[in-house]
């Protein structure tokens, strides 16, 4: 992970409870703080704690689904599987050479001057260093991620959840940043993957995003502050 910062995973939360009709804060945390987790480079380390988090996986989504019934992981590898990740993730996020799918806001924004889309260090990385002062959090210095990476604004997003009080930071994070990009790098990921866990993972990441926008449009205090 990149975040110098303690994040709050909310499996305990999202376990082993019947499931309700409205989205609850606890699922939306471990949702992503899973995803977090599974969008940042499948070192064997992040691997193992991958191949920990199966059964809070499974939970999560039979909460999102509504089904309490057991369910298979959906997201399934074996420890003889982490360099052919590794390989992948390579391939579609890092090069060398030609990168399919870059995994960064910047890229993939709409709704910015024709001449910087398509390149990395857009506008909108002065504003989540922002909201991420707010929060009291910074990159990991060794990792040298941009601020900007998915697996970056899912970790921040899953602790700026983690409290009350920085509910406002997490409405920011969710509207002005995650939801209008995310949906077209699961996309690009699901046409150009050639590992079936990167094809599910940008199909899992796609419907998670789908309940964790009902939960911030029904939960109180992170109500968009404008329509996206």
């Amino acid at each position: 992970m990149t975040i110098d910062s303690s994040t709050v995973s909310g499996a305990e939360t999202a376990e082993g409870t019947a499931p309700t009709e409205s989205p609850d804060g606890g699922t939306v945390i471990a949702a992503l703080d899973l995803l977090a987790h599974w969008w940042s480079r499948p070192l064997s380390d992040e691997v193992s704690r991958w191949l920990d988090a199966v059964e809070i996986e499974a939970g999560v989504r039979r909460r999102i689904a509504g089904d309490i019934r057991p369910t298979a992981a959906r997201l399934s590898f074996g420890m003889g599987e982490v360099l052919a990740l590794l390989d992948e993730h390579e391939r579609l996020f890092v090069g060398p050479g030609h990168v399919p799918c870059p995994p960064y806001e910047s890229f993939w924004r709409e709704d910015v001057p024709v001449d910087i889309r398509r390149s990395l260090m857009g506008p909108c990385s002065a504003d989540l260093r922002h909201l991420y002062a707010e929060l009291g959090i910074e990159l990991t210095p060794a990792v040298g991620e941009l601020t900007d990476h998915v697996a970056v604004e899912l970790e921040a997003l899953t602790y700026a959840l983690s409290f009350e009080e920085t509910a406002p930071v997490a409405r920011a994070l969710f509207f002005d940043h995650v939801r209008k990009w995310l949906p077209r790098l699961c996309r690009a990921v699901i046409h150009e993957a050639e590992q079936p866990f990167y094809r599910e993972l940008g199909a899992v990441t796609l419907d998670w995003l789908a309940y964790i926008q009902r939960y911030f449009e029904t939960a109180p205090e992170v109500q968009p502050g404008t329509p996206g």
